[in-house]
């Protein structure tokens, strides 16, 4: 090979080099665009399963509370009207039925994964609220309900008498738990 070929063999290799690069460079620019692109979209689909979910979670509690709220009412009525009416009952209580405590899974789940940073932050600040409440409201209610079960259904078996003092009065006890009682509807929905 001549001198005059070798030079142009290296002005081809390089021009040749410059254009493999520029490939390479064009094909992983087109590469991480298109990840962030379907990176995005991943984002965005998940952020409406999680919205979707807590929407369908929101429903439930606003439904069942209204449920809980009505039966907790009616228990308390019946209990006023027998007390009215100068009858000895049962004090009105309620106990919701399945977990003590509300479904918040779709909310956890959402701030976990990180898909809660992608909402609205006004949104975000009153789902973080509205959830925290809740679970406070619950843990209130936790509490009614162990009072319930350790002063409350022990009795029932004894039956109204049991309840009540000598003088024909609803024990202290009972007394300064009712209004908790009745406020609790109030908490739950109603």
């Amino acid at each position: 090979m001549s001198h005059l070929d070798q030079k142009q063999s290296w002005g081809q290799r390089l021009g040749w080099l410059a254009g493999e690069l520029m490939v390479v460079f064009a094909g992983v620019t087109a590469a991480f665009v298109v990840e962030n692109y379907r990176d995005h979209r991943n984002q965005v689909s998940e952020m409406h399963q999680a919205v979707a979910g807590i929407i369908a979670e929101l429903m439930s509690v606003e439904t069942k509370g209204r449920q809980f709220s009505d039966a907790i009412l009616a228990e308390i009525a019946r209990w006023e009207d027998s007390d009215r009416a100068g009858k000895r009952a049962i004090p009105g209580y309620y106990r919701i039925p399945g977990a003590p405590h509300p479904p918040s899974a779709a909310w956890n789940s959402a701030v976990t994964s990180g898909v809660a940073r992608m909402l609205e932050p006004n949104l975000r600040r009153d789902l973080g609220y509205f959830y925290s409440e809740f679970v406070g409201i619950h843990d209130n209610y936790e509490r009614y309900n162990q009072f319930t079960e350790r002063e409350v259904l022990p009795r029932r078996l004894s039956g109204p008498d049991a309840f009540y003092g000598p003088d024909g009065h609803l024990y202290q006890l009972f007394v300064s738990t009712w209004t908790y009682r009745k406020n609790l509807p109030k908490t739950c929905g109603g």
